[in-house]
């Protein structure tokens, strides 16, 4: 198997899972909790899954390809600190990119 395919041990693959829901964070108590700290709107689970068995001891190297895999990038969002407005990572164009 050549470097960089899944399965390989040096590299994890990722896949963007936009069909996944959170019921719990529609709960009548969350929601009331997250308005309470003024939260509400301003927090999102998104799933993504990978190809391998999680190694703690390759935590890193996880960490690492999870930001740079190119399934990610466009898809996981960010809350903008500045403008409030949800957008995407986009490591490609070395800025984020409004959604």
């Amino acid at each position: 198997m050549a470097a960089g395919e899944p399965g390989d041990l040096g590299v994890y693959s990722f896949r963007f899972l936009p069909q996944k829901t959170f019921q719990s964070l529609s709960t009548p108590q969350t929601t009331s909790r997250l308005r309470q700290w003024s939260m509400l709107g301003r927090i999102e689970a998104q799933a993504f899954g990978f190809d391998q068995t999680f190694q703690a001891y390759r935590k890193d190297d996880f960490v690492m390809a999870f930001f740079k895999d190119p399934n990610v990038i466009p898809n996981l969002k960010l809350l903008s600190e500045s403008s409030g407005e949800w957008l995407t990572l986009g490591f490609a164009s070395g800025r984020l990119r409004k959604i």
